[in-house]
């Protein structure tokens, strides 16, 4: 019996991707029959050390400006949490909504450890009101959460038909091929293993076996590719030639004295910003 996502975890704040995150959640949500957890985190520490001086004569007119922000943010911060609450109801999708202060990817990914899955937009606005627009990449998130993220763009992910599978053995590789037999469970996608940068006989071994383990969780449309070029062509010519709905990558550790470092290429997908991803440790 295949296994299914019970908790989401979807970060909020006042974007296209956080709106597209949300939606893409209480998709998966219906398909799992599983609740969705919105969570904002109001960064008051930021907003207070972009306006209060260490001291001169202009330290209560900051004060006061610095109390308007926070409240400013507060109120922008409930009505992401309310809209997300009407969203998961019109949509017949149990839901949950939180608000916390402090330093928001710690925070929102402190909470990830008590779900099954993380729905995140490829691009945050975590600080809003005091940087603008500018949103920070996913990848200054990923080191604080061993769960999986499905990261989706501003479009957001509204099926899962089409699925490409980077393996080339490695350990987050491995997890994150764990991770999608769960996330996928109720659908039923076309699923192109790919192999780059192997030779003909890791690449027969790597992908023979993939499929296999595929195949005994019930998969069926899969297709094997060893790929000739590079890791980083071998995935833009595998995307420019196919529609697809999410793309499987895992994440390395570079050195265990540190926590998790995102590889150029995982980051060069993040920053491509036009594929929903699939990303494990």
């Amino acid at each position: 019996m295949k296994s299914t996502i019970r908790r989401i975890l979807v970060p909020l704040d006042p974007s296209v991707f956080a709106e597209a995150a949300l939606e893409s959640a209480c998709f998966l949500a219906k398909a799992h029959n599983s609740a969705v957890s919105s969570v904002a985190v109001l960064d008051s520490d930021e907003i207070r050390a972009s306006l209060i001086p260490a001291i001169g004569p202009y330290y209560p007119l900051m004060v006061e400006e610095m109390q308007k922000k926070i409240a400013h943010a507060d109120h922008i911060l409930r009505d992401c949490l309310k809209r997300a609450s009407e969203f998961c109801q019109a949509a017949g999708v149990v839901h949950r909504e939180s608000e916390y202060e402090g330093i928001p990817a710690e925070k929102l990914m402190a909470s990830s450890i008590f779900h099954d899955l993380v729905v995140a937009g490829l691009e945050t606005a975590f600080h809003f009101e005091t940087r603008g627009d500018r949103g920070d990449s996913l990848h200054r998130l990923l080191d604080y959460t061993s769960t999986p993220v499905v990261a989706v763009p501003a479009t957001g992910m509204k099926r899962l038909e089409r699925v490409v599978v980077a393996f080339d053995g490695s350990t987050g590789s491995a997890r994150a091929l764990h991770d999608f037999l769960r996330v996928a469970s109720p659908f039923d996608p076309e699923i192109l293993l790919v192999a780059a940068e192997k030779t003909k006989e890791q690449s027969d071994f790597l992908l023979g076996n993939a499929e296999l383990l595929l195949r005994d969780h019930g998969y069926e449309k899969i297709v094997r590719e060893a790929a000739p070029e590079s890791v980083a062509e071998a995935f833009e010519r595998v995307l420019s030639e196919r529609e697809t709905d999410l793309f499987v990558l895992g994440m390395r550790s570079r050195n265990v004295l540190r926590d998790f470092f995102i590889g150029n290429f995982t980051r060069t997908m993040i920053e491509r910003g036009d594929v929903s991803l699939l990303l494990s440790h």
